[in-house]
């Protein structure tokens, strides 16, 4: 088949029948909506494809730029249609986690404004989040920028509709549907054209539990957070941890072949524990139910910071060379120095602080430099990068990093030492910290 466009590729992705029986449900054939095969890789793109086409002839004879307020896969959509329709586009965000997300988006040309990363919820009634500094930024100059505001656009909801009918004519009729809760606008969407077919189907939304947090993916407490919610929408809101997805992860991609990003599988997982419930109350005899569960986005650009959140996942390693990961997390005492023995012997140092860039703009040690955990690993884990002249000292947050970069870098022979507590003395006493 021949396009003429890459946004024509939009639309219509096709839905995945799993094997029959798959961890013995009997009863309910499982089916994954794949729209992780949507050109630019996400769900997202129909938000995208569907606001920019309304607006696209008006605002390129303006001469304005669009603006959109996202964490990631809004943006990158827009950004892609607006470079094939040579458009000025600028991206608000505050959630640039992952390298390649930014080099990415610099391939088309777009501008990035990156806000403090304040949380990982668009609070919509907050002054200071990207959304509201989006929104201001269209109003204070309205001749330049025309804000496309997926949040409160009807073309995005018009688009979830439209998904969700793709399924109901490839199925007719599903019995269960399985998502991941995120802003919750896509939701009571799908909710009404499942239920304009058949008011009996069972939706189940899942969450995080409490404590836990799920890489974009809302907690049980974030729930109220979010503008769209409302508990009437859905048979029932599984909670589930991290830890049990993780678990079952790399199956979507053994047996399925599936390169998803993590919430689908964790949606996947969810999936399989509710449906052997209700497996278990059906009558074989009768005709099988049907479950669809949604693959949101793809996986690849993301695999050195699942790295990060879960070495596990690539414990089983197929290469020779060693990882930061394979390493122990936890070290020799003799390589946990005091800050007070730090502080007094500082030009014998490198120190390297592996946070992210916004924790270290807050307060950070004046001659330390910034390199995050995804870069510095790429690049011990390619060469030996420092001189061998100069001590390395590892700060971190998290003890167990701090340890893991020790002991492999003890192993390329370099002096390697992390802090015994890390910023607590400079803390304490207000000393030689500096704020950017």
């Amino acid at each position: 088949m021949i396009y003429n466009n890459i946004s024509e590729l939009i639309w219509n992705t096709p839905i995945l029948k799993l094997p029959d029986n798959y961890a013995g449900i009997k009863n309910i054939e499982i089916y994954a909506k794949l729209e992780h095969m949507n050109p630019f890789g996400s769900l997202k793109d129909r938000i995208a494809k569907n606001m920019f086409d309304e607006i696209k002839d008006d605002v390129k004879a303006s001469g304005k730029t669009i603006i959109e307020a996202s964490s990631w896969n809004t943006w990158k959509a827009l950004s892609i249609l607006c470079s094939t329709n040579q458009i000025p586009f600028k991206a608000i965000t505050n959630r640039i986690k992952i390298p390649e997300m930014r080099m990415a988006m610099q391939c088309t040309w777009c501008e990035i404004e990156e806000l403090p990363w304040l949380s990982d919820c668009p609070d919509l009634n907050d002054p200071n989040s990207y959304t509201t500094f989006a929104d201001n930024l269209a109003k204070g100059e309205p001749e330049k920028y025309h804000y496309t505001d997926q949040y409160f656009n009807e073309k995005n909801w018009q688009a979830h509709y439209k998904s969700w009918q793709e399924v109901i004519g490839d199925l007719w009729e599903v019995d269960y549907f399985f998502s991941m809760l995120w802003t919750t606008w896509s939701s009571f969407w799908m909710w009404k054209a499942f239920r304009e077919k058949n008011e009996n189907t069972e939706i189940y939304w899942v969450v995080a539990k409490s404590w836990e947090h799920i890489p974009w993916a809302r907690n049980s407490n974030e729930l109220w957070e979010v503008w769209f919610y409302d508990r009437d929408f859905y048979t029932d809101i599984l909670l589930e941890t991290w830890k049990w997805a993780t678990d079952w992860s790399i199956k979507l991609i053994q047996d399925l072949w599936l390169l998803a990003w993590p919430t689908a599988w964790w949606t996947f997982t969810s999936a399989l524990k509710k449906l052997k419930e209700l497996d278990k109350k059906l009558d074989w005899t009768k005709e099988k139910k049907k479950a669809v569960f949604l693959v949101c986005d793809r996986v690849e650009l993301y695999f050195n910071y699942l790295n990060g959140v879960s070495p596990e996942i690539f414990s089983e390693s197929t290469s020779s060379r060693k990882k930061v990961s394979d390493m122990k997390s936890e070290t020799d005492k003799e390589f946990i120095l005091s800050s007070d023995f730090v502080e007094k012997n500082k030009d014998d140092f490198i120190m390297i602080d592996i946070r992210w860039n916004f924790p270290y703009s807050i307060w950070h040690i004046e001659w330390s430099l910034n390199i995050i955990d995804e870069h510095l690993t790429s690049m011990v884990e390619e060469w030996k990068v420092f001189p061998k002249k100069k001590k390395l000292l590892i700060i971190c947050r998290i003890w167990k990093n701090s340890a893991q970069y020790v002991n492999f870098l003890r192993e390329q022979w370099y002096e390697a030492f992390m802090l015994a507590s890390w910023l607590s003395w400079w803390k304490k006493d207000w000393l030689n910290l500096i704020k950017d």
